[in-house]
């Protein structure tokens, strides 16, 4: 099987950082190495060739070895997860992982993709083609963040299953196509920012607890969406192809009270309360990633989780009603 080991995602978009211009072409990534390993394993895996087939089999985690090759004077991110259409299984079963800050040039290989082979393994085989490299540019304390600086596929050849036998009657999980940068996403005018009196979308309350007990009292879940409204790309999307049209608002108002946690570089668009709570909820509920919606009881009890998908409101409303009919 052949594979690209270095990757590069081009676009005429460029980024302004330290008074320097930045675009994604001068951002590289190389994919060196694959291995499995144990959860919990205080040691990586001896790398194999990027091409090699590895069987995950349940209790086991796929890793990734890649190297990078960043400006020197800013602080990245690199996040991995898997990538495959999301009709085949219904939902990602897989989890994406974020490297620390890196710049200049060096290797990571504290990317771990979590799967089919991990704590709750499918009962049917698995192969994964594909996994998506994203990268995150960190303009500084103060300053937008894009967490979608970046995007590039790596063709891979991962079995989740107990065995090579097993894995004959896998089944494949094509990938998507990998989205084009958008210059826009996640960059946002401070001046525009400043300005917004609130970032909670139309129908959304930014109170958890109320949300909790009006879902309880009225037979509703609670969709609670953990954002970061004016940097992470993904997060912008998700409000501009989603929540911003009556379709999806109408859609779930018989069956969902919408909650907005948002974590903002703009605290100015935070009530009172949410200034004081939504911290202490991103930490209490582990959330590691923009954006993760939660899906939950009148008694705070988690059903489900999701976050951005392509298609738009009326998909979405149908992908929510799923949770709906567990």
């Amino acid at each position: 099987m052949k594979i690209k080991t270095l990757l590069i995602a081009v676009t005429a978009a460029s980024v302004a950082f330290a008074n320097v211009k930045y675009s994604p072409a001068d951002f590289k990534v190389k994919l060196d190495g694959v291995g499995v390993m144990s959860d919990g394993d205080a040691a990586n895996p001896k790398p194999l060739p990027p091409e090699t087939r590895i069987v995950v089999p349940p209790g086991k985690l796929a890793v990734f070895f890649l190297s990078y090759e960043f400006p020197k004077d800013v602080q990245s991110r690199l996040y991995l997860g898997a990538n495959f259409k999301e009709s085949i299984l219904g939902e990602d079963p897989f989890g994406t992982s974020a490297s620390g800050f890196l710049s200049g040039k060096g290797t990571t290989t504290k990317i771990i993709l979590l799967g089919a082979g991990g704590h709750e393994p499918y009962a049917q085989p698995l192969l994964l083609k594909s996994v998506r490299i994203t990268g995150e540019l960190e303009a500084g304390k103060d300053a937008p963040r894009n967490n979608s600086f970046f995007i590039c596929d790596v063709p891979v050849n991962v079995l989740f299953a107990n065995s090579e036998e097993e894995g004959k009657k896998a089944k494949v999980l094509e990938p998507r196509p990998s989205p084009a940068p958008d210059p826009k996403l996640g960059v946002v005018d401070p001046a525009k920012a400043a300005k917004a009196k609130s970032s909670t979308p139309r129908g959304f309350t930014d109170n958890l607890d109320e949300a909790l007990a009006k879902a309880k009292a009225e037979g509703k879940l609670v969709y609670a969406c953990f954002s970061g409204s004016d940097w992470c790309g993904w997060c912008i999307k998700l409000e501009r192809e989603v929540f911003s049209h009556d379709e999806f608002v109408a859609g779930v108002k018989d069956d969902f009270v919408l909650v907005f946690i948002d974590s903002p570089n703009n605290k100015a668009v935070l009530s009172k309360h949410a200034k004081a709570a939504n911290k202490g909820l991103v930490e209490k509920y582990g959330i590691r990633g923009f954006p993760t919606a939660l899906i939950l009881d009148g008694d705070g009890k988690k059903v489900g989780e999701t976050g951005y998908r392509a298609g738009g409101a009326a998909e979405y409303v149908k992908h929510l009603m799923g949770f709906r009919k567990k």
